[in-house]
């Protein structure tokens, strides 16, 4: 599913899920100009679900937190000062559950990966701002295991390697940006 996607997606069901008929409640933390730092949106359908919505000082909103039977449960999302989107966590009674996507400023990836009972399971990747993919490969409880791949910016192969439970194995294999074997070392 494309970025952009992604984005929409969760924020119309964040942000439209909060009908006029939901119950707002003012939480008692304000900044000096009177603007609260913090709202709670309770959905009119359920008393245990709810949204906490963190602005900061000029009202522009800085997080979006899913809560239901007083747990974090759905999307959070994190935003930056234009709006634009920081990092976007799926959870799941409480713990990391699902998706993980971080964004630079531009809002271009830059890292993505899954969550399994609040650890990174399965494949893990890093990008470059232009979109090419820094660092690919797989996370077993949360630590890197298997092989791994690291990559130019210019997307070309920079290491190839494996990680046994989060430690680098002596079978890497390093090259040049313009494609050459450069050595073989461990880190």
């Amino acid at each position: 599913m494309k970025k952009t996607t992604i984005i929409f997606i969760t924020l119309t069901i964040l942000l439209f899920s909060c009908s006029e008929d939901d119950t707002r409640i003012p939480v008692n933390d304000s900044y000096a100009n009177g603007q609260p730092k913090t709202t709670i949106y309770k959905t009119i359908d359920s008393a245990n679900t709810y949204y906490e919505i963190k602005y900061d000082s000029l009202g522009r909103i800085k997080g979006i937190t899913p809560y239901s039977n007083g747990q974090l449960n759905g999307t959070k999302v994190q935003f930056r000062n234009n709006l634009g989107v920081v990092v976007l966590l799926s959870y799941k009674d409480g713990k990391r559950e699902g998706f993980t996507y971080e964004f630079y400023k531009g809002q271009q990836t830059g890292f993505k990966g899954e969550s399994i009972d609040d650890k990174f399971e399965g494949k893990s990747t890093w990008y470059y701002k232009n979109g090419q993919p820094s660092e690919t490969g797989i996370r077993n409880n949360g630590k890197k295991d298997g092989k791994w791949t690291e990559y130019f910016e210019n997307g070309k192969i920079k290491a190839k390697g494996s990680y046994t439970d989060g430690k680098m194995n002596e079978d890497w294999v390093y090259w040049n940006s313009d494609g050459t074997i450069d050595t073989t070392k461990k880190e």
